[in-house]
């Protein structure tokens, strides 16, 4: 679907097969596919128009090279026009979960219920930075954007799926196959290389936390929010992001800013949630629906 800055990729589902409760919006998170939350897609299309997109720089979507917070945010804005949805359910994990709180923060309104699955993150810094200290943060994040990534070439698509289910071991060895074969295009000499654009990873020098903040607080839908006891252990502590373990004291803080939110925290389950626990999270998201949402 060609929108006003990017042509992205969507996946409708279709209307239910029963009466409609509303219109679900399925945000993917970063280096991941739309396909990647099809479990979650498959468990609401018999009650909900469901649609999934990959975002700007993932998947089948433009690479516009362009990736802040409020770019992803933008898309969002666009697409839900171009539907002609009123008050979508929006569900977005990880980098889908901050254009969720975002966009539902920016247009409270335009929100019927808001589920971040993996979505408060990342921690801030453990103190306030002097003015040298931001300045040095400032110019780390400036050789961040200076580098050009490249992705490391894939022998093949088993190969992908095998990378996958190394470092997320609880996810089915079948649906590791599909998100590499669809995550990955064939390069010259018959490998396989990611789909996504490394230059997304430049959406991190785009966060604020002060103005994060203030959007959390002037949401007004109810939100789900979802993450993962071993998250930090399998996702965050690969990442050299200079950042640290978010205290228990600083996600309650974070928490107390939303009007009207629930948290469920998963054992056995690391940032990619949806793979380590999809029928939970997908009994979670029913269960939120039914008693917060309302039918459309």
């Amino acid at each position: 679907m060609s929108l006003g800055a990017a042509t992205i990729a969507v996946y409708d589902y279709g209307p239910p097969s029963g009466e409609s409760l509303g219109d679900v919006l399925l945000l993917h998170g970063m280096a991941d596919v739309a396909r990647s939350l099809e479990p979650l897609a498959r468990s609401l299309i018999d009650r909900y128009r469901v649609v999934a997109f990959d975002a700007r720089g993932h998947g089948r979507s433009d690479h516009p090279g362009a990736y802040s917070v409020l770019h992803f945010v933008a898309d969002l804005v666009d697409l839900i026009d171009a539907l002609e949805i009123d008050q979508p359910i929006l569900i977005g994990h990880s980098l889908g979960g901050h254009t969720v709180a975002n966009y539902s923060g920016l247009y409270p309104d335009r929100v019927r219920a808001a589920v971040l699955l993996e979505g408060m993150g990342p921690p801030g810094a453990p103190e306030p930075a002097a003015g040298p200290q931001r300045l040095e943060q400032a110019r780390g994040m400036v050789e961040m954007l200076r580098s050009s990534p490249r992705h490391r070439p894939q022998p093949d698509v088993q190969a992908a799926s095998d990378r996958l289910t190394a470092a997320h071991p609880r996810l089915a060895p079948d649906r590791a196959r599909l998100l590499a074969d669809e995550g990955t295009i064939p390069t010259e000499d018959g490998g396989r290389v990611w789909r996504h654009d490394e230059r997304t990873w430049d959406w991190i020098a785009s966060l604020d936390q002060s103005q994060l903040q203030q959007r959390w607080e002037a949401i007004t839908a109810p939100v789900l929010a979802v993450s993962g006891a071993e998250a930090w252990e399998t996702w965050w502590t690969r990442r050299s992001l200079d950042r640290v373990k978010m205290t228990d004291d600083e996600f309650a803080a974070r928490l107390a800013l939303f009007a009207d939110i629930e948290h469920h925290e998963l054992p056995e389950a690391g940032h990619m949630i949806h793979f380590d626990r999809p029928n939970r999270i997908n009994g979670l998201i029913a269960d939120f629906l039914d008693r917060r949402a309302g039918p459309g």
